[in-house]
């Protein structure tokens, strides 16, 4: 049987700020519901010059979270940081490219409503976490493509490297 577990989080100081985060399973999906409740208005919307302006001024992070969303589809739990520090629920995780942790996005809503839900919702992220294993091959700074490239100029310095010394004495 499937474990699943749904938080929704709303920023206490802009209420259309709403993110629903599901786990299913070792996976975590994000939802960004407040999103096309706006972009309904303005394809509906009269004055739609000033809304758009207002929309665009107001929900840009959301637009961003939202391409965000479509380029990590769902995401594997033991690349998710969950905190709440200082009555701000905040999100890190990292996008996987060739099984390596590329870049890491972070989203933050500030203060949300229900603090006790986020903490309950960082709870099982935890303890789901400590079920599963790493969807990764490789372990600690191996498990970084940035490691890797360094790895790569670092060889590439150390080959050219005795080279340069052998031109120079000749």
């Amino acid at each position: 049987m499937s474990f699943t577990y749904t938080y929704t989080a709303r920023s206490t100081e802009d209420t259309d700020k709403v993110v629903t985060l599901t786990i299913i399973d070792d996976k975590l999906q994000i939802d960004l519901t407040g999103l096309f409740n706006k972009v309904s208005d303005i394809a509906s919307g009269e004055d739609r010059v000033d809304l758009l302006g207002e929309v665009l001024s107001t929900q840009s992070e959301a637009v961003i979270l939202k391409v965000m969303e479509k380029i990590t589809e769902s995401i594997h739990l033991k690349d998710i940081t969950a905190s709440y520090e200082d009555d701000d629920f905040n999100l890190i995780f990292w996008k996987r490219v060739g099984g390596l942790r590329l870049a890491p996005i972070v989203v933050s809503l500030g203060e949300v409503d229900n603090p006790e839900a986020a903490l309950a919702f960082i709870d099982t992220v935890e303890e789901q976490q400590a079920l599963l294993e790493k969807p990764g091959v490789f372990c600690g700074p191996l498990d970084y493509w940035f490691t890797w490239g360094l790895m790569v100029l670092g060889a590439l310095i150390l080959i050219r490297w005795p080279r340069k010394k052998q031109q120079q004495r000749e």
